[in-house]
Order: structure tokens, then C-alpha cells, then sequence
């Protein structure tokens, strides 16, 4: 007489013997990548969650700063890029904490800078008053 045994059982026994189990949520915690912000229009708001070895992108355009406001972590480092035909600076003298000048940028040129102290940090082009940046360090 044959014994029938059925198949799901069988699979059962086996995971048991391996030591195996089933289970529907992971064993180990799941860290999402980080993600990449494309900017597609002029002007945009950027929050990142930044922090040391980070590097944030400002493109300086038809007399613009594009983003003109980031908001990043403590340790992050922000790079602006000349990409108009006129010179600019990238200027903060607001407090004794943190001052920065990139002095003339011609095109092409960059200009980075690393925040290690949180604030908001209101920058300017020193040529042209009327263009005005702001980067939220947290």
C-alpha cells in the first residue's frame, strides 16, 4: 500500500530541516538609495538631505542662481557653476561663523564651499544686487 503524502507537507518538512522559514517582511532592515534631484526649471526649490561627502549643484544663469534656495545638512558642499556669458561672484559676509567669495567667475568657472555650520546663509552676486541665493543649512 502506497502512502500518499502531500505536496505541501513535504515542502514544509523540507524548510524545516534546513532551517529555513517563511516570512513575509525581510529579516534585516531595507535603507532606500539616495535620490537624485533633476532640475528642469529655472528657479526651483531644492531640499536635500545632504550631509558630509555631498555635493549639491547651482548653475548661474541669465543673471540668475538656479536653484536660489537649497536647504541641506550640516557637512555639505555646495558647487556653483558660471554657465552665463557675463562674470558673477557668489558673496556671503553675514556673520564671523561663515563668509565666502568666489570673487570673479567667468563662464565655466566654479565656485564650492562646504557648510559646517547650520543657518541661513542669504548670498549675492556683488556685480548684480538684484540676484540673491539662499542655502538652509540644517
Amino acid at each position: 500500500m502506497k502512502l500518499a503524502i502531500p505536496f505541501g507537507l513535504l515542502l514544509v518538512l523540507a524548510l524545516i530541516s534546513c532551517g529555513c522559514t517563511m516570512s513575509s517582511s525581510p529579516t534585516s532592515p531595507v535603507t532606500a538609495a539616495p535620490t537624485v534631484a533633476v532640475l528642469t526649471t529655472p528657479l526651483q526649490t531644492l531640499a536635500h538631505s545632504g550631509g558630509s561627502g555631498v555635493t549639491i549643484p547651482i548653475r548661474i544663469k541669465e543673471n540668475n542662481f538656479d536653484p536660489d534656495f537649497v536647504t541641506v545638512k550640516v557637512g555639505t558642499t555646495v558647487v556653483w557653476t558660471n554657465d552665463d556669458p557675463r562674470t558673477h561672484t557668489v558673496t556671503y559676509l553675514g556673520n564671523d561663523v561663515m563668509r565666502f567669495d568666489s570673487g570673479q567667475l567667468t563662464t565655466g568657472q566654479s565656485f564650492r564651499n562646504t557648510f559646517t555650520a547650520p543657518g541661513r546663509y542669504t548670498y549675492t552676486d556683488k556685480q548684480y544686487s538684484s540676484m540673491k541665493g539662499t542655502i538652509l543649512v540644517e
